[in-house]
């Protein structure tokens, strides 16, 4: 019996140890001064979706965007975006994206992280520029 209760004991002991190591991009911390405002922009993208803020996540797209949607991967410009915007989130409430890995090469930066919709789990890659002195996303694929 004894041996039960150790066994249960060092379970939950490396579940919560687990559980506890998992990080967000909300509790990342960045590696480099660069990093920073891509990882704002990724928090306001989370946040904005699961608000249903359309608006508010479409500004964080470049004008020149080409943006993936839907099981097919079909590509939108921002403008055809703006109609299929409200029915994605509808579909897909609540997104969580997890630490992120992330290369800055001038203008130009690439990110990496794993994104959570309720049980399908995806690794997704953003693709960002920079225009006067404001990063925005470019493309993203999944």
């Amino acid at each position: 019996m004894e041996k039960r209760y150790f066994f249960i004991s060092i379970t939950c002991l490396t579940l919560f140890i687990l559980i506890g190591c998992v990080t967000t991009i909300q509790t990342y911390e960045p590696k480099t001064p660069d990093e920073l405002p891509i990882k704002e922009l990724l928090i306001n993208w989370e946040t904005t979706w699961n608000s249903h803020d359309v608006n508010g996540n479409l500004v964080l797209y470049n004008d020149k965007a080409r943006i993936m949607y839907g099981k097919d991967r079909k590509i939108a410009t921002k403008a055809e975006y703006v109609e299929i915007l409200p029915e994605r989130m509808k579909a897909h409430p609540s997104i969580k994206l997890g630490t992120p890995r992330i290369e800055v090469s001038g203008d130009k930066a690439d990110v990496w992280v794993s994104m959570s919709m309720g049980s399908f789990k995806s690794q997704t890659t953003f693709h960002l520029a920079m225009e006067n002195s404001t990063w925005s996303i470019m493309s993203w694929k999944y």
